[in-house]
């Protein structure tokens, strides 16, 4: 199972964060000074996004493919995760984003194929309650569901037990 860049997802993710950086703009115009940091904190957060979804718009190939040796991920750059050394593997949703989490046996093996930067980010993820190996399917079509599906059906055993 292949999943790839929806350009019709990746474009509402990313008319989305336009919208944002204008309502963070309108944040920096009021006379009060903590709507006027949020603002700006806004215009950060959302300017950094929005080069990524731009550049995912025009990336080629699969970002996620599911298959009888693991599961390879091409954002961030993990590579195979190979069934074999998944312990588990559940959900975790921040808002309305949902992600795959994956529990591997040594996450550190993982996480070395990333840049620094990188791994900063999937270590933020264990202290938001979630494995350093999750996997947003923003902007991927198919979805977070069907490769739930896919599992459930090829790889019930690897199903995280709540």
């Amino acid at each position: 199972m292949e999943c790839s860049t929806s350009i019709v997802r990746t474009a509402g993710v990313l008319v989305l964060c336009l919208l944002m950086i204008g309502g963070a703009y309108v944040l920096t115009t009021l006379d009060r000074v903590i709507p006027q940091i949020v603002g700006w904190l806004g215009i950060a957060f959302f300017g950094l996004c929005l080069p990524a979804w731009v550049i995912q718009i025009f990336r080629n190939g699969p970002a996620v493919v599911l298959d009888q040796e693991g599961i390879h991920i091409a954002r961030p750059p993990f590579g195979t995760i190979l069934w074999d050394d998944i312990e588990s593997v559940g959900t975790g949703s921040v808002e309305s984003t949902r992600f795959l989490c994956v529990e591997v046996a040594d996450p550190e093996a993982y996480l070395a194929r990333l840049r620094p930067w990188q791994r900063s980010f999937q270590a933020a993820n264990r202290k938001l309650g979630f494995s350093e190996i999750s996997v947003s399917f923003a902007g991927l079509s198919p979805g977070l569901d069907e490769a739930w599906r896919y599992i459930a059906e090829h790889y019930p055993e690897k199903i995280a037990t709540q």
